[in-house]
């Protein structure tokens, strides 16, 4: 199947520039590990809280997405814009490491409410002989606005400093979280 942006249907479409956006601003979780450096933890401790994350985003994967096919994909997915943005914002903002251990658990939240969620909710907007072909190309579509992110993010991280990209990761995922608002009768699933 031959991907064309202009017969792709609207809902789709709208989709994948509320992933790109929010893509473009979810830079490499590396940030995040140099943050917790920055403010004082020992390599050790930054392995422990991410290893925190990671069971996290273990234990509520699961619940995240039972509470997708209950409720719609689209808020459980948009609750996870919200989480993402919150816990950026205070990565940015954080001056102590006591905060870091709440911090990467509550990451966790917003990968278990966003990871398997999207690709359930893109299932959605897509016929099935065409699926391989779209989830090719949401992943192109995140993995360029992911790179983007990074770039940008170890820019802003070097000229200006460390906080200033977790607040423009944080912005990112709000713009994407109020475009998915504005729009969601749009993406409502029938």
């Amino acid at each position: 199947v031959k991907i064309s942006f202009k017969n792709m249907n609207s809902k789709l479409k709208l989709f994948m520039l509320i992933s790109f956006v929010f893509a473009a601003g979810n830079s490499s979780d590396v940030f995040l590990l140099l943050q917790a450096k920055n403010l004082g933890l020992t390599t050790i401790a930054v392995v422990l809280a991410y290893v925190l994350y990671n069971i996290s985003q273990t234990v509520f994967s699961t619940p995240a997405g039972l509470l997708a096919d209950k409720f719609g994909a689209r808020k459980i997915f948009a609750g996870g814009l919200i989480v993402f943005s919150l816990v950026y914002l205070l990565f940015g903002l954080a001056n102590s490491s006591v905060w870091l251990w709440l911090l990467f658990p509550i990451y966790g939240i917003y990968i278990a409410a966003t990871d398997g969620v999207s690709k359930s909710y893109l299932s959605e907007f897509i016929d099935k002989k065409e699926s391989g072909s779209y989830f090719g190309a949401y992943y192109a579509l995140t993995a360029i606005g992911t790179f983007l992110a990074s770039l940008v993010g170890g820019f802003l991280w070097y000229y200006i400093n460390p906080h200033a990209t977790f607040l423009y990761g944080s912005l990112m995922a709000f713009l994407a979280f109020l475009i998915l608002l504005i729009f969601r009768r749009k993406l409502k699933v029938t």
